[in-house]
């Protein structure tokens, strides 16, 4: 397989040739140090990611000799994010470490990953999803490894819409349609719109070819970002969500709270829509609802080539101090590839992330109770949704900030705010960020 395709540069080339040039002699005087014992000790490794320790405990056990030392760390922004920027500007940043694909451009833009691209062996490549490489690259160069791509999927309760007389709506069209009909008729809301999940309305902007994020190579001094929040497929995405939100035929509650795990429990909505990984989190969440639920593909936009956005997935980056960079990756290739890894990961039942690695789909599936959805193939099922995921989606050089501001926004929904308000003042707010760290930045 050929190298990856090139993603749209992350400008400010003079910032990423140095790192890229950093990360060549740290590679260098990593396999120096490997094979001269320079650099003994375990690997360190930071991740907030269910099942890791489980993970590393089957790797010590297998490899006494490349012991790695495990630490657990909070997840979000300003849980393991901010710790691992701290540790990196005080230079005592882990080996390895895990984070969400929309970090990736900010931690590589601030000189913290390692370009991976030298490190990378051709069957290793070959055997991780090309659609999951596309996220970790930029200009030609890959800067992690990705662990799982999660296009979004529709779990549902086939029973509450048959109360309807309903089907599964297999375009949003009639997903809009259908919200009314279930409403009207028995009171149940079809979905839920998360005010505190700005990632899902990114996945379903996606999804539609939108890009919140582009950048432009040629123009100014090193290039520019582009941003626009409001493009046309997100203002049709914030369009069709409003109207659902306006006329009360979806509930409008935040993702986790106990009165969203309540409107699951009680038969009060009938569906969840989330990455792959959410099939699992649903059994945890709500243990009196097997046997009613089903995994059904995420309505498509009427005229439109089918396609999907991501809700969720994770890479694992070497950061660009570590001495240890060749062992670093011989683990990440073991813990992207092995089956050992994938079961030692899932086996609590805790997660049903859709890996990576296509030959770890088996293993991954035999650890997902599907009593709970009635024997449903459900891995089968989402690796059929998962070639339909979108290629060119570059998430911006400070997601988290950008989230953040989203998130203000949308939280004030149920007090008049709209979403395309919420969406224009995200990008309000980006926009002087961007310019603050020295990057060239235009609206779209």
């Amino acid at each position: 397989m050929p190298p990856p395709p090139t993603r749209a540069p992350l400008t400010r080339r003079h910032v990423l040739a140095g790192a890229g040039a950093a990360a060549a002699v740290g590679a260098t005087g990593a396999c120096g140090a490997a094979t001269t014992g320079g650099a003994d000790g375990p690997l360190t490794f930071w991740s907030s990611l269910r099942g890791t320790e489980n993970v590393v405990a089957a790797w010590n056990e297998a490899r006494p000799d490349a012991p790695v030392q495990f630490s657990t760390v909070p997840s979000g922004g300003a849980g393991g994010n901010a710790k691992l920027s701290n540790a990196a500007r005080a230079g005592n940043a882990p080996d390895v470490t895990s984070m969400e694909y929309a970090d990736l451009p900010g931690f590589t833009l601030d000189g913290v990953t390692t370009d991976l691209t030298d490190l990378i062996s051709p069957s290793f490549r070959d055997a991780i999803l090309p659609q999951a490489w596309d996220t970790a690259t930029f200009s030609g160069r890959t800067y992690a490894v990705p662990l799982d791509v999660e296009p979004m999927v529709f779990l549902h309760r086939p029973d509450l819409l048959a109360r309807a007389g309903l089907d599964v709506p297999t375009t949003w069209e009639e997903f809009a349609e259908a919200s009314a009909t279930l409403k009207s008729r028995t009171g149940v809301d079809l979905a839920s719109f998360f005010p505190n999940g700005w990632p899902w309305l990114a996945g379903y902007a996606q999804q539609l070819g939108a890009r919140w994020f582009q950048t432009d190579p040629d123009a100014g001094d090193g290039g520019e970002w582009v941003v626009d929040l409001l493009d046309e497929p997100t203002q049709r995405v914030a369009t069709l969500w409003q109207g659902l939100v306006d006329e009360r035929n979806v509930q409008l509650v935040p993702q986790g709270s106990q009165e969203w795990l309540a409107s699951l429990a009680n038969d009060s909505t009938a569906s969840f829509i989330v990455g792959a990984w959410g099939a699992a989190n649903l059994i945890t969440a709500v243990p009196g609802g097997a046997g009613k639920w089903r995994a059904a593909p995420l309505p498509q936009w009427a005229g439109q080539t089918p396609s999907l956005g991501v809700q969720g997935g994770s890479v694992h980056v070497i950061t660009a101090d570590s001495p240890r960079k060749e062992r670093a990756m011989e683990f990440l290739e073991w813990m992207s590839t092995s089956p050992d890894s994938a079961v030692a990961r899932l086996s609590s039942g805790t997660s049903a992330m859709f890996p990576a690695a296509p030959s770890l789909i088996g293993p991954a599936a035999d650890q997902l109770d599907t009593s709970y959805y009635s024997g449903q193939d459900y891995y089968g099922f989402v690796s059929g949704q998962s070639e339909l995921l979108d290629v060119g989606w570059l998430w911006g050089p400070r997601m988290q900030a950008t989230g953040a501001s989203l998130q203000d926004g949308l939280a004030r929904l149920e007090y008049g705010t709209t979403i395309e308000e919420a969406l224009a003042a995200a990008e309000e707010a980006t926009l002087p960020d961007l310019r603050s760290l020295g990057l060239g930045v235009r609206r779209g």
